[in-house]
């Protein structure tokens, strides 16, 4: 991988859903990526039709059905993982707060070049041109490399008690 790949978002339709779905099988934790569903650990047809099922649903955007638009990461063209943006409550955009939650997975080949930093920078910038006000994101304080990309990107963190972190990005109303 380049020292400055070329990362970029794009639309998950049917053939790049596949294609995410292959890499977050070969190269992702299933727990990263789905919730823990069917019998044991690992990838099964739960998680599988789960995974294709959420995409699909994610695809209508945040004025959509669900109030969720997930984009594949690509890096220097090839799938790297999936982001999203979720409205928490779709009537704060009337009450004009509107807020977003937000969450990445990368394949392990691609983390650590670069690659989430600049996903969350585009996803902020999307976030701003649907008039969000803020992104909210929630790890776990052992999620350190999930800290470090949060707080790069000008969120402020809290640390709970029971060692979740919470962090909230503020976005600006200039265009940046």
């Amino acid at each position: 991988m380049s020292r400055s790949p070329k990362v970029r978002l794009a639309d998950v339709d049917e053939p790049m859903l596949e294609q995410l779905l292959e890499l977050a099988q070969r190269d992702a934790s299933t727990d990263d990526v789905t919730p823990p569903l069917g019998n044991g650990a690992g990838w099964n047809a739960e998680r599988s039709d789960w995974f294709r099922t959420y995409h699909r649903s994610a695809a209508a955007g945040l004025d959509g059905p669900a109030s969720e638009k997930c984009w594949a990461v690509l890096c220097n063209g090839s799938p790297a993982g999936a982001i999203r943006l979720k409205r928490t409550d779709p009537e704060t955009a009337i009450r004009g707060s509107d807020t977003a939650e937000t969450g990445i997975w990368l394949g392990r080949s691609y983390r650590g070049h670069g690659v989430g930093g600049a996903a969350l920078r585009l996803l902020l910038a999307e976030a701003r041109r649907a008039g969000l006000h803020q992104v909210a994101a929630h790890t776990t304080a052992g999620n350190i490399g999930a800290q470090r990309l949060l707080t790069a990107a000008g969120a402020v963190l809290t640390h709970d008690d029971d060692g979740a972190v919470s962090a909230v990005v503020v976005l600006s109303t200039d265009s940046q």
